[in-house]
């Protein structure tokens, strides 16, 4: 028999087990017990223990991508399709503890969340108006950003994958959005949340996903290490005020480098979160003057947390001078150096360490587009 109409199951498949599927639940790394432990804990507990079970055994079975959401001992997959998706529920089922897995076929009827009731029926996702069942996922699959998740009309639809191309790097913006009419927007799920997700996942490594469920965002898959790891959700915190980052990401290299220093895909992720602070309010300074305007100094107090909270890494912050003549006081050189010194001071008192930073101005710039942007820092992760 299959399951519901929409979904992928793991019934009837004694004779088409993939070949693969013991050795991945031979690298599952919980225990056996945790099935009889789990009807013990609270389901918090519970669903966070399941999470990082599925996650491991998704990552050791090769399946890149894939998000996983549980409603008690319930997974929702976001992320695979096709035969990957099937592959994908072979695994987490086999994870002790779970007692079903589904995967949403991109196109098909509306299906329950984790939990939930069938399209139809009184339950959550019942009739038009609902909000649409089970999170919205974003995922890094190669080199694609994949949707997926219900929408409630084509508007919406093609304002979220808009959002999510204009801000994924260049990188192929792959729908698999299911359209419900009637189905209400998901909290949390917005051109802003999406387009900005999109952009760190971007930049991340391949395997990152993200599932948005009302003021929660929650990140799964491997980074290439612990400093990465803490970069992203750090990234995602400051991005996207108001929203709680669950990150679950684990670190594939065990933790940071003996140097302590971060890797590429970890710098990339912190430009990421730098940019989107600077493009929105850059750091900019009083005429004539080393002292910050009250919205670069709001913008220095945001990197400074977000800064502070990934070890190990490592900056480089240019002051530019607005062009044309000044008050005669300071030479374009000095006030450019004194800019870069305010913003290392800051960045310093917040808990940076000092040797971390190389500061220097460069007057008025060496090119059209840094000349015009006038009075302000730039701050480059190196």
């Amino acid at each position: 028999m299959r399951g519901p109409v929409g979904y992928a199951t793991s019934a009837d498949r004694s004779r088409h087990r993939p070949a693969w599927l013991p050795l991945a639940a031979a690298a599952l790394v919980v225990p056996t017990v945790l099935a009889g432990l789990t009807l013990l804990w609270p389901r918090p507990q519970i669903e966070d223990g399941l999470t990082r079970a599925a996650t491991g055994s998704l990552a050791a079975a090769g399946i890149t991508g894939a998000g996983v959401a549980f409603s008690g001992r319930d997974a929702l997959l976001t992320g695979v399709s096709g035969p990957e998706a099937q592959r994908a529920v072979d695994v987490v089922e086999g994870v002790p503890g779970v007692r079903v897995a589904t995967a949403p076929v991109p196109g098909a009827p509306e299906a329950p969340a984790p939990g939930g009731e069938a399209p139809g029926g009184q339950g959550p996702g019942a009739g038009p108006g609902a909000a649409a069942g089970g999170p919205f996922g974003i995922a890094r699959r190669g080199e694609e950003i994949v949707l997926t998740g219900v929408v409630g009309s084509e508007e919406e639809r093609t304002a979220l994958v808009a959002a999510a191309t204009e801000q994924a790097g260049g990188l192929t913006v792959v729908d698999e959005l299911t359209v419900t009419p009637g189905a209400l927007p998901r909290p949390g799920v917005t051109a802003a949340s999406v387009g900005t997700t999109a952009a760190l996942l971007g930049a991340a490594s391949d395997g990152v996903a993200a599932s948005i469920d009302g003021d929660t965002l929650t990140l799964t898959g491997t980074a290439p290490d612990a400093a990465s790891a803490q970069a992203a959700g750090q990234a995602l915190s400051t991005a996207l005020p108001g929203t709680t980052v669950d990150n679950r990401l684990t670190a594939s290299g065990g933790g940071t480098a003996p140097t302590g220093e971060l890797d590429d895909a970890g710098k990339r992720e912190l430009q990421t979160a730098v940019d989107s602070l600077t493009g929105a309010a850059p750091v900019t300074f009083e005429p004539n003057s080393p002292v910050l305007t009250a919205t670069g100094a709001a913008t220095v107090d945001g990197i400074v947390r977000l800064v502070a909270q990934v070890p190990g890494a490592r900056l480089q912050v240019d002051g530019f001078v607005a062009t044309g003549p000044g008050d005669g006081r300071l030479t374009a050189q000095e006030l450019s150096d004194q800019r870069a010194a305010t913003v290392r001071d800051a960045l310093v008192a917040g808990g940076v360490p000092a040797d971390n930073i190389v500061a220097r101005g460069l007057g008025e710039g060496d090119s059209p587009a840094a000349q015009a942007a006038g009075r302000r820092v730039q701050i480059t992760v190196v």
